[in-house]
């Protein structure tokens, strides 16, 4: 029996530094992790139904999220704040196609299978202070940048069944970057600016270009009474902006050049061809559960420049000239805080995917539309997208939700023209410059020409914990 106790005791000293101190992540009347971790998760369940009718003709086999059952966008969170002396550490892990990653993958050129991978989504310290009637706040690690505000203010509060619009549009390369970032607030207005790496957080430095991005959004968000809320953003953005090396437009160096496979030529162009300048803005109306209104619109630069061949330097050299994109988008939900209907509408130049594309150039004038030998109208490329979404929601819980709904995308081609689908009588795909070489040339195969709709009925959930 005295055995037995000495036993008992020994496995008690022994065991108990592992049962350490219970972590308490709430407390009345105190912040949320101010005793301890606070621990959060996003997950997001989907269905999508891709809508396939003899009227589209084809069937498109190719890997997506745009049929069965995915998990879009599902995060893992920690987080640590010591509120005395005003720091916050966090931590958030996403799960994400690795096709999203890389090209090796069945959904690219690869045939790698597509996998769900773990991966990190922020990474920051947070210094928050005040100055007199100002709040300050400074991060330093990777954040989210300033234009997903409006994910997380909830003013924009579907990010679960598509991406907020800016980031649809591509206001930056991805939502989060390295960086550092500093907000300060008075009253109604705020000032955020951010100096970051530019290439996202899925790539690393230097991939795209050698220097910084510089983003700021200026916002008004006046509080009319308890039920009322608006609110007005100016945001803008100027890519490779400082921190770049002269010569970084050379061929092969960055994606600024492509490599052209001639060991003859070694092409260089400015640092101006690695540069682009975006404008948004955005306003929003909250109004109690009943009403969610925003609007907004988008407008994009990339600069131009003359790319000359180092080899043959008193040779001519190509202009690239300056190009420009818009883009304009709205959502309105209108409930009662148990349902909800949702539409949404988004129209860029660009497509058929989704995302603002610099389109425009100064070749539209009429006195350049017509040159000596030139077979045909010279026109800027005129092709857009137009996307739609209605859905509706169910309010499970304050925190989980679930919604149905319909979108589809609409696109149209360099001269203005929709889209087509180019098909064989095999079944297999072709494109419009062999059907239109049909007519004039016999072919074993004829192609037909169908409009081309993306549609999808989708099914999504999302618990928030």
């Amino acid at each position: 029996m005295k055995l037995f106790y000495q036993i008992i005791i020994g496995f008690s000293l022994f065991t108990l530094p592992i049962f350490g101190e219970e972590v308490v992540t709430t407390k009345k009347d105190e912040p949320d992790g101010y005793y301890g971790l606070k621990l959060g998760a996003i997950i997001t369940p989907t269905a999508s139904l891709r809508i396939r009718d003899k009227a589209s003709g084809t069937t498109d086999l190719s890997p997506s999220d745009k049929s069965g059952f995915s998990m879009p966008w599902t995060m893992f969170s920690i987080s640590k704040e010591w509120e005395d002396l005003g720091l916050k550490a966090e931590f958030w892990g996403e799960i994400l196609r690795n096709d999203a990653l890389t090209n090796d993958t069945s959904a690219g050129t690869g045939t790698k299978e597509n996998p769900y991978v773990f991966l990190v989504r922020r990474a920051n310290i947070a210094k928050t202070f005040e100055l007199g009637n100002t709040k300050h706040q400074i991060q330093f690690g990777m954040f989210e940048l300033p234009h997903m505000f409006s994910v997380w203010s909830g003013n924009y509060d579907w990010r679960y069944f598509d991406k907020s619009p800016l980031e649809s549009l591509g206001f930056a390369r991805d939502p989060v970057d390295l960086g550092i970032n500093y907000l300060v607030r008075w009253k109604s207005f705020s000032i955020q600016t951010a100096v970051v790496n530019g290439e996202g957080y899925r790539n690393v430095q230097n991939t795209t270009n050698t220097g910084y991005d510089v983003i700021g959004k200026i916002g008004w968000e006046p509080t009319w009474s308890e039920n009322l809320k608006t609110g007005i953003h100016l945001l803008g953005r100027a890519s490779n902006a400082f921190g770049y090396a002269s010569d970084e437009c050379r061929e092969g160096k960055t994606k600024c050049l492509l490599d052209d496979g001639n060991p003859n030529t070694r092409r260089q162009g400015p640092v101006s061809l690695n540069q682009e300048q975006v404008v948004a803005l955005e306003s929003h109306l909250l109004w109690k559960d009943t009403v969610n209104l925003g609007l907004g619109g988008m407008f994009k630069k990339h600069l131009g420049g003359k790319i000359v061949d180092r080899f043959s330097p008193y040779q001519p050299g190509t202009m690239i000239p300056e190009s420009t994109g818009r883009g304009a988008y709205f959502w309105l939900g209108i409930g009662n805080g148990i349902l909800r209907l949702v539409a949404r509408g988004e129209i860029a130049n660009g497509g058929p995917s989704p995302g603002l594309r610099t389109t425009e150039t100064v070749e539209r004038e009429p006195w350049v539309r017509f040159q000596p030998g030139a077979t045909e109208p010279r026109y800027s490329d005129q092709s857009y997208y137009v996307s739609r979404q209605i859905f509706g929601e169910w309010f499970i819980t304050p925190s989980a939700r679930l919604a149905l709904g319909y979108t589809e995308v609409r696109s149209y081609d360099t001269k203005g023209e929709p889209n087509k689908w180019y098909v064989d009588s095999t079944g297999e795909l072709s494109n419009r410059v062999e059907y239109i070489g049909q007519f004039s040339k016999p072919v074993v195969y004829p192609i037909s020409e169908y409009g081309r709709l993306d549609r999808s009925i989708v099914l999504k959930a999302t618990a928030t914990f």
